[in-house]
């Protein structure tokens, strides 16, 4: 997955002369979270430095001297770093602070830290120990800022420089007055500033380079996950034609999905044919069907397709969540997917991949689960050039094909688009597949020459007879016996009087229950997918030659 906190590059994002606002909120939002984390991390870092120093004084010198050394001055300095570091903490773990209180508690906190740890360093040890002690004090304080908050090149020379001259005075004037126990090795005030002013000067120039080549980073990866108006936020899916990313346009606040065609597929004719995915898919308007607004490629070749954004789950994952659906909402679901597939099928297209992982239902609508048909990656014209859509070649899920599909693939139609709706019925009412197998051939077979075991057998409860008949007629072997069309089947289930009604209440609660479990599966807790699951496409002529 892409994570949304990578992408902030320290500026507003700009597409073509415009600010986007909510690009604008990920930086200040990111910001915020680098700042607590630095705060954190250097008040970690200092805790554990005087944990440690007291736990050796006591090792060595007994627990009364550890005590006794609290009260001295670089103690007490080394706890007031601590507390500037755990105040930083603090602030910017607490509400949304602005831009500029950001920007403001990223110089303070930078300069204030400096004040303690070089007083530390430089009454804690004499001559040029005190020196480089100051100059690794700072590197800790102006590195560790540098890796950690985003920032331009020249916000960073400039913190790190205040910092750094702060520091240096310091240190000089702890000299010329007599302060610090340098005097003892009657180094000059020369040999002072010429040590300590080489390491600061090199440390300032560490830390800018540093922050230059990570915003520069952060900017390129900015700009790898800008798709013409679009910008990847996430990776929310992938097909058997691409990957699908969670993003968001420039101008427009409407939710976004992009489909992207991965370089490692993208041949002439895997291009060819996710071109055609997105015109045959655009000329579909009807709800349950998924609505694409725009496609487009960058000037390196990644071919992309974007699409209303789904909140909701497919129905494989959200059948792994809450188990087999009440006969009622099964049939809500497959009235839709049909009512999507009659106009597909009456332009002259058939999916050929329908199955569980390609329909979604929406959680948060104000339909009770609207389910939309999705990937149309294997779709095909009744009248179509071969070339895209070869007739030899075996194309599909095994364990949705029809037998028609397996056995002369070049003969597929919309009767097959039906009997892989009867699969995905039966999916639906019971949690299992149709048929069950270890390998693409053994499904293949079961398809071809096994009649289908009744689902309320397999489930072992009693399912509405009617909803039981209809599914078992899209199973099928003989398409002529299967239902005349995907309207006729719509018009079938909406029949069904023992089936019962899925309403908006029972939706809204069922997705209350479960709805979070369905988002982390969708991130990626559900592992790896068998192969019998997966769409497959294998070449006919040559596994017969």
């Amino acid at each position: 997955m892409l994570a949304p906190m990578e992408e902030p590059s320290g500026s507003p994002i700009r597409v073509r002369g415009t600010v986007d606002p909510r690009a604008s909120e990920d930086v200040r939002r990111f910001m915020q979270e680098r700042l607590a984390l630095l705060g954190l991390v250097t008040f970690a870092l200092s805790a554990v430095f005087l944990t440690a120093s007291l736990a050796f004084t006591v090792a060595t010198r007994g627990m009364s001297a550890a005590i006794a050394e609290l009260g001295e001055p670089r103690r007490i300095l080394n706890a007031s770093g601590a507390v500037v570091s755990l105040a930083v903490w603090l602030l910017a773990r607490g509400p949304a602070r602005t831009a500029g209180a950001l920007l403001l508690l990223d110089l303070a906190g930078t300069v204030a830290a400096a004040v303690p740890y070089t007083l530390m360093s430089v009454l804690g040890q004499p001559g040029l120990t005190g020196v480089l002690l100051t100059a690794l004090t700072m590197i800790l304080i102006l590195q560790t800022r540098a890796l950690l908050i985003p920032s331009d090149a020249r916000r960073t020379f400039a913190i790190s420089l205040v910092a750094a001259l702060l520091s240096f005075g310091l240190s000089i004037g702890a000299h010329v007055g007599g302060y610090a126990p340098i005097h003892e090795r009657a180094l000059s005030l020369f040999d002072i500033a010429s040590n300590l002013g080489m390491w600061l000067a090199v440390l300032v120039a560490v830390s800018t380079v540093a922050s230059w080549v990570l915003f520069g980073l952060r900017q390129q990866v900015r700009e790898a996950k800008q798709l013409g108006q679009y910008t990847l936020v996430e990776k929310v899916g992938q097909g058997g034609m691409g990957e699908v990313y969670r993003a968001r346009h420039a101008l427009l606040r409407r939710p976004t999905a992009v489909k992207l065609l991965p370089r490692d597929k993208a041949g002439d004719g895997a291009l060819a044919r996710f071109e055609r995915e997105v015109q045959l898919t655009a000329s579909l308007v009807h709800p349950n069907t998924v609505t694409i607004f725009d496609y487009g490629h960058t000037p390196d070749g990644v071919f992309y397709y974007a699409m209303e954004y789904l909140d909701g789950g497919d129905l494989e994952t959200i059948v792994a969540v809450g188990g087999p659906m009440p006969p009622a909402r099964a049939a809500h679901v497959l009235v839709q997917v049909a009512a999507g597939l009659a106009e597909a099928h009456e332009i002259g297209l058939i999916h050929r991949d329908v199955k569980p992982a390609n329909v979604f239902l929406v959680g948060k609508t104000g339909a009770s689960d609207l389910a939309k048909l999705l990937d149309f990656g294997l779709v095909r014209e009744l009248q179509t050039d071969a070339g895209l859509t070869r007739t030899d070649t075996l194309m599909g899920t095994p364990l949705y094909m029809s037998p028609e599909a397996i056995e002369d693939p070049e003969t597929v139609d919309a009767q097959s688009d039906l009997y892989a709706l009867g699969a995905l019925g039966y999916f639906l009412l019971t949690g299992q597949h149709v048929f069950e197998g270890k390998t693409v051939i053994e499904i293949c077979s079961h398809h071809l020459h096994t009649a289908p075991v009744p689902p309320s057998k397999r489930l072992g409860a009693r399912l509405p007879e009617s909803l039981e008949e209809i599914v078992l007629a899209c199973l099928a072997k003989d398409r002529a016996e299967r239902p005349k069309s995907a309207s006729a089947l719509r018009e079938l289930v909406l029949a069904c009087e023992d089936v019962g009604v899925w309403s908006d209440a029972d939706a809204r609660a069922w997705w209350l229950e479960h709805g979070a479990a369905v988002a982390a599966r969708r991130r990626g807790a559900e592992g790896p997918v068998s192969a019998t699951a997966r769409t497959i496409a294998v070449d006919v002529v040559g596994r017969r030659a």
